[in-house]
């Protein structure tokens, strides 16, 4: 009696295990995407809550109006990753309004500044409209919050323009030394096309 059915039928088991662990592994990578789509993080993390409406935040909402911006973001939150984490403490995040060179311009956070118990994004539509002032309510407590709005506000409202000036003129530098790069090649080809006698 020949082995082959029976190593057949084994065999033809690996690819069920096989897809069956994929299709687990690919649910809960959905199910972890969807879940951050809804403003929820995965790992430890809850919703994000828009707070800006709150009287109390009224005198550090209007240090935040001048900022031609449409998103701040400071501090650090927990990544998709269990191990990974975004943002930072030192460095806050500012994403200019409609089409621009750059997509963000970092601005330095002096360490007297800096506050390791807060994070928050700044996110408004337009450089008129009021801004949202985006938490995570059970992790940032609001003395914190309200401290580090009032306290970051002109130190970004100053600094911004200065970074996104500085920003869009190494954007604009790297592309004409790109653009002299691509030139000089296309002359160097055709210098060695030519270089040979007729």
């Amino acid at each position: 009696m020949s082995k082959f059915p029976t190593q057949r039928k084994r065999n033809s088991a690996i690819p069920i295990i096989v897809i069956t662990a994929a299709m687990v592994v690919g649910g809960g990578l959905a199910a972890g995407v969807l879940l951050v789509g809804k403003g929820t993080t995965l790992f430890g993390g809850s919703k994000w809550t828009d707070v800006g409406g709150l009287q109390e935040l009224a005198a550090a909402q209007a240090q935040w109006l001048p900022l031609a911006a449409c998103e701040v973001q400071y501090g650090v939150r927990a990544g998709v990753l269990a191990h990974r984490s975004t943002g930072s403490w030192k460095t806050a995040y500012v994403t200019p309004c409609g089409e621009s060179p750059v997509s963000y311009v970092s601005v330095d956070v002096p360490p007297e500044l800096q506050s390791r118990e807060v994070a928050f994004n700044l996110e408004r539509s337009s450089p008129t409209a009021p801004w949202k002032v985006m938490v995570q309510k059970d992790s940032v407590a609001f003395p914190e919050l309200k401290r580090s709005l009032e306290q970051l506000a002109p130190l970004i409202v100053e600094q911004y323009p200065l970074e996104l000036a500085r920003a869009i003129e190494s954007n604009a530098a790297s592309e004409r030394q790109w653009q002299e790069s691509q030139a000089a090649e296309r002359a160097r080809k055709e210098a060695a096309k030519n270089s040979y006698p007729e």
